[in-house]
């Protein structure tokens, strides 16, 4: 009787034990929001977020985690497709806050699902790093970051390259989505290429779920542009509308001086019919550390390595650090962590804060830009953008 009495003991004691552990276990792990569209004609640019923030958090496990005060945490990711729609991005939202537990998201791309989101998040104190590029995005937020610079920063630089580049290019034609995002970028790249003597002919937009262009295209073409800015259009679209432009018989040129991604519009337009498009990327093709972390991305998606893979690997890294300065994952400790933590090394230079005097707060990374010409269907590195 003694016997069993003492192994019922045992056994009890080795039930809590092994409770203890599961939910020291469950609290030592750090879950990190991304929200995105994962799928459709901007998968490039969520494919590229998920990417960068998953190779950013698997190296920190595989140093032995995030060491916060007296807790290392084992960082798990968990992402979400907004399919570009804000309905989806605050649905994903409720998901990430409520039962995932998330406090850090990054994401979205498009502006109508952060502006969508960013009641919910500002409420609760969920820091957002974004690539949405609406003017409106930083203004009356703390808890919102936005990973580079947009074309309110690089605009005049990007034009100023066309006017010494193209000096035969007078008539200029815009395109853009029809939404907050295109809207707020038209705005800005209307107002730089006005301002530095070029002719606005045509200003178009169009709907997200779009394939067909040519009805747009023919109106655009019979004002005769030059060249056509394809603004911040999703590449595998950018490629669709300059295939459909070379179909329709323009030969004139193309800048997408806005989220560009020279594998995706070759392989929508075709090599012939994108050579010579110029556009811009926050890294460049080629270089080490695009080859080292488009190896590792191929491990996780099935995608074209992007700018948006290293951006985001930037702003995670930027994140886990301001987290183990604060030794805390409160939001306002964070958030003070993060505003100290600059200039901060990133894999191609040094990350600074701005955005105070455009956007009322110093939340917006600047990074360097560079130009990108593709050239027999690669890109080539043609100069680097100033930004405001």
């Amino acid at each position: 009787m003694t016997f069993k009495l003492n192994r019922r003991i045992v056994l009890a004691a080795l039930a809590c034990t092994v409770l203890s552990a599961g939910f020291a276990n469950a609290q030592d792990v750090l879950k990190i929001g991304v929200l995105g569209p994962l799928t459709g004609a901007g998968a490039a640019w969520g494919l590229g977020t998920d990417g960068g923030v998953r190779i950013a958090a698997e190296e920190v496990n595989e140093r032995g985690g995030l060491k916060v005060g007296d807790t290392t945490y084992t960082l798990e990711v968990v992402s979400y497709d907004d399919q570009y729609k804000a309905a989806e991005a605050v649905t994903a939202t409720n998901r990430l806050m409520g039962p995932d537990g998330v406090r850090f998201i990054f994401g979205p791309i498009g502006s109508a699902s952060l502006l969508a989101m960013k009641p919910l998040t500002e409420r609760d104190g969920v820091q957002l790093f974004t690539g949405a590029w609406a003017a409106s995005v930083l203004k009356d937020s703390k808890y919102i970051f936005r990973v580079g610079p947009t074309t309110q920063e690089f605009a005049p630089s990007t034009v100023a390259w066309v006017k010494e580049n193209k000096p035969g290019v007078k008539r200029v034609g815009l395109i853009a989505a029809n939404d907050e995002t295109g809207w707020n970028s038209q705005k800005i790249q209307s107002s730089a290429y006005s301002e530095a003597g070029f002719e606005i002919v045509t200003a178009e937009f169009f709907e997200r779920n779009q394939n067909d262009f040519r009805a747009i295209l023919t109106k655009m073409l019979s004002q005769t542009p030059e060249t056509i800015e394809l603004d911040t259009t999703p590449p595998r679209t950018a490629g669709l509308i300059v295939r459909q432009a070379r179909e329709l018989g323009y030969k004139g040129g193309f800048t997408k001086f806005g989220g560009f991604d020279v594998e995706e519009v070759v392989k929508a337009a075709g090599a012939e019919n994108a050579e010579g498009v110029v556009g811009i990327t926050m890294a460049a093709p080629g270089t080490e550390v695009w080859k080292r972390l488009g190896d590792k991305f191929g491990t996780l998606h099935k995608a074209e390595m992007n700018d948006y893979v290293v951006m985001y690997y930037d702003a995670a890294n930027l994140l886990f650090s301001s987290i183990e300065k604060a030794g805390s994952t409160d939001s306002d400790a964070v958030v003070a962590a993060l505003e100290g933590n600059a200039p901060f090394q990133g894999s191609v230079g040094n990350l600074t804060w701005g955005g105070a005097d455009a956007y009322g707060i110093n939340h917006q990374i600047y990074r360097s830009v560079v130009l990108v010409e593709i050239k027999n269907g690669d890109g080539v590195v043609i100069g680097e953008a100033k930004l405001n």
